[in-house]
């Protein structure tokens, strides 16, 4: 795999936007280790745009 088939990621206001959530609202589900998967580079939290809208698929799926 190459670096050109990985979308930039997302900062948590970029991630919060496509959510329609707060940012609030994500940091407290990081605390409380629950919404979208996230990876932790220098220390700020940084979302990937696919495992993202995956997760949302599967929250539909979930309650669908």
């Amino acid at each position: 795999m190459t670096t050109d088939a990985v979308e930039p990621l997302w900062n948590s206001r970029e991630a919060a936007e496509f959510l329609n959530v707060s940012q609030a609202t994500l940091s407290r589900w990081r605390s409380q280790q629950e919404g979208p998967p996230f990876v932790r580079v220098g220390g700020v939290a940084r979302y990937n745009p696919p495992t993202v809208r995956a997760w949302v698929l599967e929250c539909e799926a979930d309650h669908g």
